[in-house]
This record gives C-alpha cells, sequence and structure tokens, in this order.
C-alpha cells in the first residue's frame, strides 16, 4: 500500500514537471517560428498604416518590424542621434541624424528619423504626411548624449520629456509632404531592410524544442520505472527468502 502511495505521488510530480517542460518546448518553437518570420524579407509594397501594425500599448511584433509605413501628425520636439552607423551600398559611414517626435492622433507619438542633421533645423508646422520604414528601438549607445541629444534612438530615452503615449521603434522617413501635397527636401540616409530582428537561431531554438520534451518524456516515464525496480527487488528479495 505504501509502495501504492509512493508511486501516485511520484506520477503526479513527473504530471506537473512534465507540463512545464512542454511550456518550455512551446515557448522555444515560438521564439522558432520568430526568428524564421524575422529572417524573411516583407515585401516593401503596399505600404500601411502604421497604426495597422503596431500599437502603443505593446512592443513591436516581429512582422512589424521592417515593414514600409505611412502615417501623419506634427512635428513636436527635435533631438540628435549623434555618431549614428549608415550603410550606403555596402559603404559603412557615420553621421549625427535629426529625429523628431511625431504627435498623431489621441495624445500618441513616435519618433521619426528625417535624415542627416542640418546646420539649420527646417522650421516644419501643421501637417505633415510621411512615408518610411519601422524599425525596432535600439539597444546600444552610439555616442554620450549631450543637451538636446539622444545616444540611440529609443522612445524610452525621452519618455520623460512628452505626455504622449509613445510607440515602440520608430520610422526612418523616406519621404515627407505637407497637408497640401507639397514634398519636404531634406538629406535623407537609407532605409534598409534589417536583416536580422529576433536574437537566436532558428535550429537553435528547435533543437530546445526537442529537449525540453524529452525532459518531459523521461520525468513521466520515472515514476513507472521506479516502481518496475522495486518490483524486481521485491521479487529477488521473496526468492532468496
Amino acid at each position: 500500500m505504501m509502495r501504492s502511495k509512493g508511486f501516485i505521488a511520484q506520477l503526479i510530480a513527473a504530471i506537473a514537471l512534465s507540463i512545464i517542460f512542454i511550456g518550455l518546448g512551446n515557448w522555444q518553437l515560438d521564439r522558432s517560428e520568430d526568428v524564421k518570420a524575422a529572417r524573411q524579407f516583407v515585401p516593401d509594397s503596399p505600404r500601411v498604416d502604421l497604426e495597422s501594425i503596431a500599437s502603443v500599448t505593446s512592443n513591436l511584433e516581429p512582422s512589424a518590424i521592417n515593414r514600409l509605413v505611412k502615417l501623419s501628425g506634427s512635428y513636436r520636439q527635435i533631438f540628435v542621434a549623434p555618431n549614428q552607423e549608415l550603410l550606403t551600398d555596402g559603404e559603412k559611414s557615420f553621421a549625427n541624424l535629426e529625429v523628431r517626435l511625431l504627435e498623431l492622433s489621441d495624445q500618441r507619438g513616435i519618433l521619426v528619423v528625417r535624415g542627416v542633421q542640418s546646420q539649420e533645423n527646417q522650421e516644419l508646422t501643421g501637417e505633415v504626411k510621411i512615408s518610411g520604414r519601422l524599425y525596432p528601438r535600439q539597444t546600444s549607445d552610439s555616442a554620450k548624449a549631450l543637451e538636446n541629444e539622444i545616444s540611440r534612438i529609443d522612445p524610452a530615452l525621452i519618455v520623460g520629456q512628452t505626455d504622449l503615449s509613445l510607440f515602440d521603434g520608430y520610422v526612418v522617413a523616406t519621404a515627407e509632404m505637407t497637408s497640401l501635397g507639397e514634398e519636404i527636401e531634406t538629406t535623407r540616409i537609407p532605409a534598409p531592410q534589417l536583416k536580422s530582428k529576433v536574437p537566436g537561431s532558428f535550429w537553435q531554438h528547435i533543437s530546445y524544442v526537442f529537449v525540453w520534451w524529452l525532459m518531459a518524456l523521461l520525468v513521466l516515464f520515472a515514476p513507472f520505472y521506479n516502481s518496475m525496480k522495486e518490483r524486481q527487488v521485491l521479487r529477488e528479495t521473496e526468492v532468496k527468502l
């Protein structure tokens, strides 16, 4: 009877652990799908409304990154992102970039990289219509930030400087137009698709899936194995007696 109770206790513990391991395997499977989606180039057309693929209440989905978007609003603060790396036709260079906070409807905002910083900031009032590419927030500082500068293009750095609810990530503008349809000229920067948007390897995550699922099977098998070993020891003991 005691063996039966012990077996049931082991089985319950094994089931609980296997559920956890299966869940971890499923999580790794989801991560592998994120990586797979992140490695695929998203067609550059058609452009989509920013609000259709992003929200101020959540982080950017992997499928939203690299998308060509359109948005409109009015510019507020102006920042400089110094020493930003640019890649043009395979050639690497560095430049100080003009970054503006664009106010959209309903007290929402997003950072927009207009282009290379000019000696005099353009005075842009009223509604601006923007086409550009959506990127994830930067995670590494490019330089030490001075006054009116940001060390990386990351909305988290300006949360305390605005009352707007901010979208995750930022947009590199490829074109700007006034509400009258007039094109706004400035020194644009390249806006290529990112080659990698989610850290990790697809097959690495898949290997973790099988590891977690195998551990779940081993844990479930353990109570039965222990029970068989106990019965074997009892039989051997009875034979000796």
